[in-house]
């Protein structure tokens, strides 16, 4: 028999990509702390961008950057591990694993390093366990009150994060393609979503600047600038993110056909959430590269479906390549 390495190479890593084994879940946390390490090295003053106060303002300015560092690292570190649950639990991949996580915490990396944590990162938080409860109640569709959660985490992280105010129209819509559009989903769904602005109306008053309220939400979800110009290497890390999502979907299209309804509708959730995310990018404007915090989510979702699916090893490991490549360059925005 010929040993050639260059074969072994390539199959060692069609092995890690796919392989079911749960040791990723020790190793995250120190990637996550290497990561946090480097903020002494790529320090990322060129990223600018511009602060932004929810109507739950959630201040951070009292802390130094070191704390930034450790409370954002930890952040990271529970969202990858809500995306590892979320998969094991309703089995929208096609096995048991980490990969997903992993490719959350690589594609946010830099954006860690370089810009530490506001009050986007904890409505990222907030919206992976909205996630969540839709993912119970595509699987469960006798519970309401999974809807009902779902609607009031959205808003929720909206109210931390205004420039998400598009998810509240993902969340509607998502309803009509989740199998959970009768009039009791919708119901339990928009009692979800009145539930926040009710006890924000209600503290507002409370404290008597009532007006305050919606000029606060919408100076915060209108402040920064759209997306005029971006550097040379971010547009060609968005072409190589662009290029694997197009090559993901193809082969999300063919498989299409033999997942289980539960899985197609759960798919189907994350990708209409990246779509909400993108249109989001160019109709309000705010801070570009904060963005990567929550379109990971779906991407992460959709990326593993495609590095656990693909058939021609050599072709989908020169396409992992070119994912880490692209991580890679985050670090040199």
């Amino acid at each position: 028999m010929i040993y050639n390495p260059d074969i072994v190479s390539l199959y060692s890593m069609n092995d890690f990509l796919k392989s079911r084994r749960l040791y990723m879940l020790v190793v995250l946390p120190f990637l996550v702390m290497a990561v946090a390490f480097l903020d002494g090295y790529f320090p990322g003053e060129t990223m600018s961008r511009v602060p932004v106060k929810g109507s739950i303002n959630i201040a951070f300015n009292y802390l130094d950057k070191s704390w930034l560092s450790v409370i954002g690292s930890l952040i990271v570190l529970g969202v990858a591990y809500l995306i590892f649950f979320i998969n094991e639990r309703f089995k929208l991949l096609y096995q048991t694993t980490t990969l997903p996580s992993l490719l959350y915490v690589l594609l946010t990396s830099g954006m860690l390093v370089s810009l530490g944590i506001d009050n986007l990162l904890i409505s990222v938080f907030i919206i992976i366990l909205a996630v969540e409860r839709l993912q119970l109640a595509i699987n469960d569709i006798k519970d309401n009150h999974a809807l009902y959660d779902f609607g009031m985490l959205i808003m929720l992280s909206v109210a931390v994060y205004p420039k998400f105010v598009l998810l509240v129209v993902w969340a509607i819509c998502v309803l009509f393609f989740s199998g959970r559009s009768t009039l009791k989903d919708i119901t339990a769904l928009l009692l979800g979503l009145l539930t926040p602005v009710v006890f924000l109306t209600f503290y507002y008053f409370w404290i008597g600047s009532p007006v305050s309220l919606p000029d606060s939400f919408v100076y915060n979800l209108l402040v920064g600038e759209y997306i005029h110009r971006l550097p040379v290497v971010e547009v060609v890390r968005l072409g190589m993110l662009l290029f694997l999502l197009l090559v993901a979907l193809y082969n999300l299209s063919v498989r299409y056909s033999i997942l289980t309804v539960n899985q197609r509708r759960g798919i189907l959730s994350l990708v209409s959430m990246l779509i909400f995310l993108t249109v989001t990018l160019f109709l309000i404007p705010g801070n570009y590269y904060d963005f990567m915090y929550v379109i990971a989510l779906p991407l992460s979702f959709i990326y593993s479906q495609y590095f656990l699916t693909y058939r021609t090893v050599i072709f989908g490991n020169l396409m992992f390549v070119l994912f880490l490549g692209a991580c890679f360059l985050t670090y040199m925005v």
